[in-house]
């Protein structure tokens, strides 16, 4: 990484780039697959340039602007692996911080026929380890590792004549993302679209979001503050009824999305169940459930290829209790997104945090992050 922090565009690329992709392409295609070491071919590829990869998707920072306060997006284009994304689709970012390799995920927010660039909107968090190396470190010009994109979080096909898009926070990155596309591509679906934020100097896109709305009759766009006095026109304090009501006279008619904190998500459902809607909301929350302790008995993990047994905890994440644990297992985006924490569950019963569901099945595959014990548990790890 460049020690040089640098917001702004990337300068022009190498001439050698022109030619070194398809170069290695071709020394790929002409090696047998059984005689290549993909470590020992990126080790050399990457001489003719730095984004050359045989598999890993390698993307050079070419921009890097301000959203809002402590957002930043980055302007990423991948090298040829990359197989795009459609828009509210997550990536998991890799990047190595004092020699350890740390993931986290972000959803794009750009539409996703922008020029083959992606672009991941990041809002730093106190103490968060790769949000703060992101913000104070990267520079125009670094390269990161990407995952392919992956998610169901996208929009209905086809789209529906009316839409209800709820925003709450960092949770705008992937509706913003399916905002610019279908303004992108020219379909004149009727939105509203809600946006809240703690403080107006906290809500990510707003400058844009306002010139959308001058330009395009069929976005009606609504602000809302939390933790600030709201200004004449605005939403004030948390989503409710009484703001729905205000943005749209027609909500069972429309097709809502949702994407914030848990609570959020856990309102407008209720909301939409208590008035009887006929569509539930379609929507994604960016922080896990909360869960308290039950009332089992002492349980134990047992952590089978580690030959540790620790006192479990029913109110705890599985994926925390090994780490606590001492062990370090793979893990994203530490809420049941990424599914990089998927793990063999030999036996005992979990609890899924998202759905509530209890399973007992032995053998299966769990996310440790959003799996809570609810009886002794033995993990291949």
């Amino acid at each position: 990484m460049s020690p040089q922090r640098t917001h702004g565009t990337a300068a022009n690329p190498s001439p050698l780039a022109g030619f070194a992709a398809p170069l290695t392409r071709l020394l790929a295609a002409a090696v047998p697959r059984l005689f290549l070491d993909e470590h020992v071919f990126d080790f050399y590829a990457s001489q003719l340039g730095p984004q050359l990869s045989l598999n890993r998707i390698l993307a050079q920072v070419e921009a890097i602007r301000p959203e809002a306060r402590d957002v930043l997006s980055f302007v990423l284009r991948p090298n040829p692996n990359w197989q795009g994304f459609r828009a509210g689709q997550h990536v998991q970012l890799t990047v190595e911080i004092d020699g350890v390799r740390h993931t986290r995920v972000y959803s794009p927010s750009n539409a996703p026929a922008a020029g083959g660039t992606v672009t991941l909107t990041v809002k730093r968090h106190p103490g968060g380890r790769v949000s703060g190396y992101l913000h104070e470190r990267v520079a125009v010009g670094d390269i990161v590792e990407l995952s392919q994109a992956f998610g169901d979080f996208v929009l209905p096909d086809p789209v529906p004549a009316k839409l209800l898009m709820i925003a709450g926070g960092s949770g705008i990155t992937p509706l913003m993302a399916m905002l610019r596309d279908l303004l992108a591509r020219g379909i004149d679906t009727d939105i509203v679209f809600a946006h809240y934020a703690h403080t107006h100097r906290d809500l990510i896109f707003a400058d844009e979001l306002v010139g959308l709305g001058e330009r395009h009759p069929n976005l009606h766009l609504h602000f809302g503050v939390t933790a600030v006095s709201a200004l004449p026109g605005e939403l004030s304090g948390r989503f409710s009824g009484e703001h729905l009501d205000r943005i749209a006279s027609d909500p069972a008619e429309r097709r809502t999305l949702v994407c914030g904190p848990r609570g959020l998500l856990d309102t407008v459902n209720a909301l939409w169940e208590d008035r009887g809607y006929p569509e539930p909301p379609c929507g994604e929350a960016f922080t896990p459930a909360v869960v308290t302790a039950t009332d089992t008995p002492e349980i134990v993990l047992r952590f089978a290829r580690s030959f540790t047994d620790v006192r479990g905890d029913t109110g705890v994440p599985l994926l925390v209790q090994a780490e606590t644990a001492g062990l370090r297992p793979r893990s994203g985006c530490r809420m049941g997104i990424c599914h990089s924490c998927t793990c063999r569950k030999q036996s005992g019963a979990v609890k899924n945090l998202l759905s509530g569901a209890v399973t007992a099945e032995p053998d299966e595959d769990i996310r440790l992050c959003i799996s809570v014990p609810v009886s002794d548990v033995t993990l291949d790890l």
